[in-house]
């Protein structure tokens, strides 16, 4: 039994020296903040363009022509990717492929030439991603329009 006591005052004297006391100054209470990935510049450009995609069929799917006037596209070149083995050689060709495709969605006159340039411009980001990254393919494949 006398044993159990000094256990017990023991564990009682660690857990009030552990716990900080109010009003003193010096015990300044850890700040824990997760670290959270910040997406690459040319993830950013990629989900605006994302974005951009999917309210594009939402007009498009009302029968409403819809505007192409994101100048992102235009970055996608120089932007820096999340890993560097992500852009290669092939990755210039296939952006300014995009970017020829972009251009037909916006000088398209009618909703069913728009709707055809709008799933040309899929097509060409999922030929892209079949080389640099093949994650977000199933999200672009939601935005062609049937």
């Amino acid at each position: 039994m006398k044993s159990k006591l000094i256990i017990l005052s023991l564990l009682l004297s660690m857990i009030y020296a552990c716990t900080p006391t109010q009003g003193s100054p010096d015990v300044v209470a850890p700040v824990w903040s997760p670290k959270v990935d910040q997406p690459s510049e040319l993830a950013v450009i990629m989900r605006a363009i994302h974005q951009e995609g999917i309210e594009r069929k939402a007009s498009l799917e009302k029968g409403m022509l819809s505007t192409a006037n994101s100048s992102l596209i235009f970055n996608m070149i120089t932007a820096q990717p999340t890993e560097p083995h992500m852009v290669g050689p092939a990755f210039e060709p296939h952006a300014q492929g995009f970017i020829y495709s972009y251009s037909e969605i916006a000088s398209a006159t009618s909703v069913p030439a728009q709707i055809e340039a709008h799933n040309n411009l899929v097509k060409s980001c999922v030929a892209c991603h079949m080389n640099f990254c093949q994650g977000p393919i199933s999200r672009i494949e939601k935005l062609y329009i049937h």
